[in-house]
């Protein structure tokens, strides 16, 4: 039995993780050739009650597959995906059903999450009912609750999606995913798509709703200034892998990989003082393809600071002598 209440465990693991998809097409001789594309490839994450990841990397680098195998939302490879100390990975989609109401995402479009054809009332009120936790006089309340909590009118439930800007749709997405009270969401690139002026408040939102209903967050972005004020620990992810791995703190003022330093680098500053001084970001050329068979280090094409070893050998994540901030890469191993 799933105790997701239990804060001795867990809330959501991957175990040398690997989501791999395998796609056929003729070559231009018309024979087949079958291509695997490596998604994700050996990842190993541990996310414990109460906290928001921050997840970050570039556009491709399998962050989105990675937390959609986390919620048994793709199909896993190989290794493990456990939820409050139980494995999901050969579960039946019947057999989830019922653990889904705790595991729930916000995708990154508000546009195209929610479904046009349904009321605002109805698609909140839709996974009370389906999971059969409020009769329907109950789950109008919890739907004008819910309302209320993520800053909009009750009285908006009657309408349908297109009257609302994209900030709204954002807000109405998150309410519906919270709306079941579960214990882990992952939020996927969930402000990307939005107004500047309007990032801060649905930041501020997330915040609030973590304190208020003991969320655990995984929170996907590319945008490091966003995930320093909201994480409580940040895993940086390259070609499938997570390749460094620590507090805002040690990974922003110290980081220690390479890719990490470049990501640092390349945010601008907006003192223009500051901004003319710092070093030029030191990534070089574009990441291999994730259908690509990599030795080595996956990094090493595009590091400054190359060695022989990094061909020979894939560094593993290891942890300094902290036991929190973790990175993998030789310059930095023993």
């Amino acid at each position: 039995m799933i105790d997701p209440v239990d804060t001795r465990l867990p809330v959501s693991e991957a175990v040398a993780l690997k989501v791999q998809y395998s796609s056929r097409r003729r070559n231009c001789l018309g024979r087949l050739t079958t291509t695997t594309i490596r998604a994700v490839d050996g990842v190993d994450l541990t996310i414990r009650p109460g906290e928001a990841v921050a997840l970050v990397g570039e556009s491709g680098c399998g962050k989105s597959t990675l937390g959609r195998a986390l919620l048994r939302l793709e199909r896993v490879s190989e290794g493990a995906v456990r939820f409050a100390g139980s494995d999901l990975t050969g579960l039946s989609e019947a057999i989830l059903r019922p653990i889904r109401r705790n595991m729930q995402m916000v995708f990154q479009d508000p546009f195209s999450s929610l479904n046009p054809r349904m009321q605002i009332g109805e698609t909140l009120a839709e996974p009370l009912l389906v999971h059969g936790l409020a009769s329907k006089a109950e789950a109008r309340a919890r739907v004008a609750e819910i309302l209320q909590i993520v800053g909009l009118d009750p009285a908006v439930a009657g309408r349908h999606p297109h009257a609302f800007s994209g900030g709204q749709r954002q807000r109405i997405a998150i309410a519906r995913a919270v709306i079941a009270r579960p214990k882990f969401v992952v939020a996927d690139e969930p402000i990307s798509a939005l107004d500047i002026s309007v990032q801060a408040q649905i930041l501020d939102l997330f915040e609030d709703l973590k304190e208020r209903f003991a969320l655990t967050y995984l929170f996907i972005s590319h945008d490091l200034a966003v995930v320093r004020h909201i994480a409580d620990r940040v895993a940086v992810m390259y070609l499938g892998r997570i390749v460094e791995e620590g507090s805002p703190e040690s990974v922003f003022d110290n980081p220690l990989h390479p890719y990490t330093q470049a990501l640092l680098a390349a945010v601008p500053s907006p003192d223009p003082v500051r901004e003319r001084s710092r070093p030029n970001p030191v990534l070089r050329g574009e990441p291999p393809s994730p259908a690509t068979a990599v030795t080595g280090c996956r990094f090493r094409g595009r590091c400054a600071h190359a060695m022989p070893v990094c061909a020979m050998a894939d560094p593993a994540l290891a942890r300094g002598a902290d036991g929190t901030h973790a990175v993998a890469c030789f310059l930095h191993h023993q």
